[in-house]
Protein backbone atom coordinates (compact mmCIF):
# COMPACT_ATOMS: atom_id res chain seq x y z
CA UNK A 1 0.00 0.00 0.00
CA UNK A 2 0.88 3.58 -0.19
CA UNK A 3 3.17 3.41 -3.04
CA UNK A 4 5.36 6.31 -3.56
CA UNK A 5 7.63 7.41 -6.10
CA UNK A 6 9.61 10.65 -6.35
CA UNK A 7 11.22 12.86 -8.03
CA UNK A 8 9.32 11.47 -10.87
CA UNK A 9 10.35 12.63 -13.68
CA UNK A 10 14.44 11.90 -12.66
CA UNK A 11 17.95 13.13 -14.04
CA UNK A 12 19.22 10.14 -11.88
CA UNK A 13 17.67 8.92 -8.95
CA UNK A 14 13.99 7.86 -8.29
CA UNK A 15 13.30 7.26 -4.10
CA UNK A 16 11.02 4.41 -4.02
CA UNK A 17 8.64 3.65 -0.72
CA UNK A 18 5.42 1.63 0.09
CA UNK A 19 4.46 -0.72 2.92
CA UNK A 20 3.30 -3.88 3.25
CA UNK A 21 0.99 -4.42 6.18
CA UNK A 22 1.04 -8.37 5.88
CA UNK A 23 4.30 -11.05 5.60
CA UNK A 24 4.72 -11.85 1.52
CA UNK A 25 7.01 -12.53 -1.13
CA UNK A 26 7.65 -9.36 -3.49
CA UNK A 27 9.59 -8.89 -6.53
CA UNK A 28 10.70 -5.42 -7.28
CA UNK A 29 11.56 -5.03 -11.02
CA UNK A 30 12.94 -2.56 -13.02
CA UNK A 31 12.01 -2.55 -16.76
CA UNK A 32 13.12 -0.64 -20.17
CA UNK A 33 10.93 0.11 -22.87
CA UNK A 34 12.13 -2.91 -24.52
CA UNK A 35 11.17 -4.98 -20.99
CA UNK A 36 15.03 -6.24 -20.26
CA UNK A 37 15.10 -6.12 -16.78
CA UNK A 38 17.74 -3.22 -15.28
CA UNK A 39 16.86 -3.95 -11.49
CA UNK A 40 15.63 -7.22 -9.75
CA UNK A 41 14.79 -7.36 -6.17
CA UNK A 42 13.33 -10.25 -4.19
CA UNK A 43 12.23 -10.02 -0.79
CA UNK A 44 11.12 -13.25 1.21
CA UNK A 45 8.89 -13.18 3.65
CA UNK A 46 8.59 -8.94 4.09
CA UNK A 47 6.56 -6.91 6.35
CA UNK A 48 6.68 -3.13 7.16
CA UNK A 49 8.28 -0.69 5.41
CA UNK A 50 10.37 -0.55 2.06
CA UNK A 51 12.73 2.55 1.12
CA UNK A 52 15.11 2.57 -1.52
CA UNK A 53 16.80 4.76 -3.80
CA UNK A 54 17.90 3.17 -7.37
CA UNK A 55 20.13 5.23 -9.59
CA UNK A 56 19.57 5.01 -13.28
CA UNK A 57 22.12 8.36 -13.94
CA UNK A 58 24.43 4.91 -16.30
CA UNK A 59 21.11 4.38 -18.38
CA UNK A 60 19.76 6.13 -21.11
CA UNK A 61 17.00 8.87 -20.83
CA UNK A 62 13.56 7.49 -21.82
CA UNK A 63 10.82 5.77 -20.13
CA UNK A 64 10.94 2.59 -17.42
CA UNK A 65 9.09 0.64 -15.38
CA UNK A 66 8.84 0.12 -11.75
CA UNK A 67 6.86 -3.51 -11.26
CA UNK A 68 6.17 -4.48 -7.96
CA UNK A 69 4.98 -8.27 -7.82
CA UNK A 70 3.28 -9.45 -4.96
CA UNK A 71 0.87 -12.08 -3.51
CA UNK A 72 -2.07 -10.38 -4.31
CA UNK A 73 -0.96 -8.97 -7.86
CA UNK A 74 0.92 -6.58 -10.06
CA UNK A 75 1.59 -2.65 -9.10
CA UNK A 76 3.23 -0.76 -12.02
CA UNK A 77 4.46 2.69 -12.23
CA UNK A 78 5.86 4.50 -15.28
CA UNK A 79 9.43 6.00 -14.84
CA UNK A 80 10.35 8.88 -16.44
CA UNK A 81 14.36 9.51 -17.02
CA UNK A 82 15.21 13.23 -18.19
Amino acid sequence: TNLDVYPNPSRDVFNISFASEEVQDLQLRVLNMTGQDVLVEDLQNFVGEYVKSIDLNKYNKGIYFLEIITNEGTINKKLILQ
